[in-house]
């Protein structure tokens, strides 16, 4: 069984700020983890400007789209977990270094958890959705043509952070880092209930959306390459379930305590922001590689890319139109002409 006493709510209760040297074991191996912040920031670095160039092309330079709102939600939400995570990171070496901070790092600490799973819920939220709506666009292509509503990418965003903020107080606010290792009823309900969430709700239909559009296509185009937009979809579906669904299954282990005794809680803690900072910063290379041309200039090439992936359903799609609506016009002049 995981030690109780070691039990890591957050990074607070992981390196233990408040107690001795000796009673801290992660201390022996400060350098180690320094190394671990160290990377993950080298990580973030990148995942920072690879989601800062999305979010500046799809709202200044390329054509708004019923996906590129989601894109543009989803960048915001890998800047917020990334850049506050840098933050964790940049407070965790002087504390490993044996420096002191000028504010209380437990209170600092929550308040950046807090974010972080603001960031982490909304991401979470905003995949699904652009899974199942593009799995409904593939499924049920004449009702998203001319009877999906105007606005409904910005009002489902709206609803998704506004469930993202109330499940982050839930999950922050219900359990605490004084009750996370003592596993109470009350840490024990809210774990429960965000488990079913993501295990029971979130994953399968991310699973199901994607393996429908899959299968749907594939009947569809034998003989064509998959739309960009559908690789695109399945390729982050694909990184988010290799890279956090393992993590939240080992979190919950780690709570329940059914972990060897010999497992080290700060070991798991830097593996799980290394594996969730990778997921928030790849889907970026995802859009660019997927939508790559042979063209000059890193400008060009990554507006290009982007137009590529999040511009080519909607010109199909206005194409289409345009060829119903003549169809129609041809149908209604011929009367007169005869």
């Amino acid at each position: 069984m995981a030690d109780t006493g070691r039990i890591p709510r957050n990074i607070t209760n992981t390196l233990d700020f408040h107690k001795p040297e000796e009673d801290t074991p992660v201390m022996a191996s400060s350098t180690s983890f320094i190394i671990a912040a160290g990377f993950i920031l080298f990580i973030c670095f990148f995942g920072i400007i690879g989601n800062s160039l999305v979010f500046w092309y799809l709202c200044l330079k390329i054509k708004r789209t019923k996906y590129t709102i989601y894109i543009i939600n989803l960048a915001v939400a890998d800047l917020i977990y990334l850049i506050f995570i840098s933050l964790v990171m940049s407070i965790t070496i002087p504390l490993f270094l044996k420096q002191e901070l000028a504010a209380d790092p437990i209170t600092v600490m929550f308040a950046l958890e807090i974010i972080l799973g603001l960031g982490n819920y909304a991401g979470m939220f905003l995949l699904t959705a652009i899974s199942v709506e593009r799995c409904l666009a593939i499924y049920h292509p004449m009702w998203y043509r001319y009877k999906r509503p105007k606005f409904q990418s910005l009002l489902v965003c709206v609803i998704i952070w506004g469930l993202s903020i109330l499940l982050t107080l839930v999950d922050n606010v219900g359990c605490p880092p004084e009750l996370f290792g003592t596993v109470t009823v009350r840490c024990t309900a809210v774990h429960i209930f965000l488990s079913v969430l993501v295990f029971l709700l979130i994953i399968p239909t991310m699973v199901i959306s994607s393996l429908i559009m899959l299968i749907t296509v594939k009947k569809s185009s034998k003989k064509n390459h998959p739309p960009k937009l559908v690789i695109v979809i399945v390729a982050t579906v694909m990184v988010f379930l290799i890279s956090v669904a393992p993590v939240r299954v080992l979190w919950l282990l780690l709570y329940l305590m059914v972990l060897p005794s010999g497992f080290s809680s700060a070991t798991f803690f830097f593996a799980v922001y290394m594996c969730i900072s990778i997921n928030s910063s790849v889907n970026p290379f995802i859009y660019f590689v997927v939508g790559r041309q042979k063209m000059q200039g890193v400008q060009n090439f990554l507006e290009k890319a982007l137009k590529k992936v999040f511009g080519e359903e909607e010109d199909k799609e206005e194409g289409e139109k345009g060829v119903t609506k003549h169809h129609e016009e041809g149908e209604t002049t011929e009367p007169n002409i005869s």
